[in-house]
């Protein structure tokens, strides 16, 4: 797991790294630029394009230490030998950005005004474009000065890369606005610790792939980081453990609430997919009259009616997915809302939800919520009435650009797991903390997918794992079995299946433990 820190925590580490280490602000420039500059060597296409124009690069450089930062760059690209690199460089205000401007310039940067009428020639010609107007301290709107270099990144045909984040990320000023669009980058030079915002779903985009730069704050420095960024090498720690002994019983019984008329394939997917996931048994609980249906679509799982669902005692139960928001879904919610079981809501069981009472369930419960359910779910959290347009609007702008904290909130105030599934999905648990998977995998918007999602927390939650390690580990096996699933180009859910299985299991889809 890879430590974010908000922009509001890095600040902080800026501002005591200054008052407390041994290193200047011009030794941290000089360090972070090293590692930018290895970073941007080690891209094949971006140094390509770099030699391939008369103007390599063009540092758009704002007032802040981004600025400092991209002249300090410039200036190690012209000590490798690199000719005919240029700085865009507005008025300075700091010492330390006047001293990197004049180191730049005597290794031979051409710098120039934002103002300069050959500006947009210069930025048209350039090979790469170096974004360094605004860096974590910025609070929109944007000032003059910035929007002239923004401008000027606008007019760009060539790769712009950022300097530590794209100019315009940053906190949400106001929830009954959008924040203006960020410079949008192919490659973001993160220093690490690396910002959680470049993960939020409203920024995602703009920082194109997001490259960590070391060796500018010690790693101690992260230990305090509220989220942490997942990948598929945590999967292995977060998977319960299998012994080799063990029998179905040890893995235990899922028990699925899900289906209604039109939707007996949710009902489906889900199943299979808590069974996917290693419960030892998995038995549906349906509506009485699509029993002999869904008997007929499912061979490894019991299909029971809700009028009679057995006595079974089940380790885990999941409810939702194409459940219907009827009288009888609602009755049954209630039972389960007192069950000692932990429960996985998703789908029809969170409309559900946003309609009870607010109360926190007092066993385990996991959600797993699309931005449209989250923005109900929260509103109902919240005391707030989901029917209001603008406040809908104001839970989905938080959703996308304040999405920590309130899915920190939320988490919170529901005293539940929350899933909040996008194309990147953001984890909260009651504790506080936070986790991110950067998915970004446009064949997993699948009828479906979700409802395999569930069955996944639900097998793993069955087999005893906690409900953050079993939401974050199914989260992982979901987003690697869409990768997998997505080979030759787009999937039913259905695919699923198969390589869920593998990683749940915890073998690598190459067939290795």
């Amino acid at each position: 797991m890879t430590p974010l820190f908000t922009l509001a925590q890095a600040l902080r580490l800026d501002r005591d790294a200054a008052e407390g280490s041994a290193l200047s602000d011009d030794a941290r420039m000089e360090s972070a630029a090293r590692g930018m500059v290895a970073s941007l060597c080690a891209e094949p296409a971006l140094v390509s394009a770099m030699h391939a124009s008369t103007v390599p690069a063009v540092g758009l450089c704002g007032r802040g230490n981004n600025g400092g930062d991209t002249l300090a760059v410039l200036r190690q690209l012209a000590d490798s030998g690199l000719t005919g690199l240029v700085a865009v460089v507005g008025d300075s205000t700091s010492d330390v950005l006047e001293r990197q401007r004049t180191a730049a310039q005597a290794a031979g940067v051409a710098i120039i005004s934002p103002d300069d009428t050959g500006a947009a020639a210069i930025v048209d010609r350039a090979g790469i474009v170096l974004d360094g107007i605004s860096g974590i301290g910025y609070r929109g709107p944007r000032r003059p000065a910035l929007s002239t270099l923004t401008r000027l990144a606008e007019l760009a045909r060539c790769p712009i890369v950022a300097i530590d984040i794209p100019s315009g990320v940053g906190p949400l000023v106001s929830t009954d606005l959008d924040p203006e669009p960020p410079v949008g980058s192919e490659l973001t030079l993160c220093v690490e610790p690396i910002k959680a915002e470049l993960y939020f779903p409203g920024y995602r985009k703009f920082a194109g792939r997001i490259s960590a730069v070391d060796g500018v704050f010690s790693r101690e420095s992260a230990c305090d980081a509220g989220a942490q960024l997942l990948d598929g090498a945590d999967l292995e720690r977060l998977l319960p453990r299998l012994d080799p002994d063990s029998h179905k019983g040890d893995r235990g019984a899922l028990g699925v609430y899900a289906g209604a008329v039109g939707s007996t394939g949710a009902a489906v997917l889900c199943s299979r997919a808590g069974a996917a996931a290693g419960a030892g048994s998995v038995t549906l609980i349906a509506r009485d009259e699509l029993v002999g249906t869904l008997s007929g679509m499912l061979v490894s799982q019991m299909v029971r009616p809700v009028s009679d669902p057995g006595q079974r005692h089940f380790a885990a139960l999941v409810a939702g997915p194409g459940w219907g928001i009827d009288e009888l879904s609602r009755r049954l919610l209630d039972g389960l809302w007192e069950a000692e079981a932990p429960l996985v809501l998703d789908a029809d069981a969170l409309a559900l939800l946003a309609a009870r009472s607010a109360s926190i369930r007092r066993h385990p419960l996991v959600i797993a919520p699309h931005p449209g359910e989250f923005v109900a779910v929260a509103a109902a959290a919240l005391g707030l009435d989901a029917g209001d347009k603008a406040i809908r609007e104001r839970i989905m702008r938080r959703t996308r650009f304040d999405t920590a904290t309130i899915v920190q909130e939320i988490a919170v105030r529901l005293g539940a797991v929350v899933i909040l599934k996008n194309s990147v999905t953001w984890i909260g648990d009651p504790t506080g903390a936070l986790a991110v998977w950067d998915g970004r995998n446009p064949a997993l918007a699948t009828a479906g997918s979700g409802d395999v999602l569930a069955g996944l927390v639900g097998g793993l939650l069955a087999r005893g794992a906690d409900p953050f390690d079993a939401a974050r580990a199914a989260v992982i096996v979901h987003g690697l079995a869409g990768i997998a699933a997505g080979t030759h180009g787009f999937f039913e859910a259905e695919a699923l299946l198969a390589p869920a299985a593998t990683l749940a299991y915890g073998r690598r889809l190459d067939g290795n433990t």
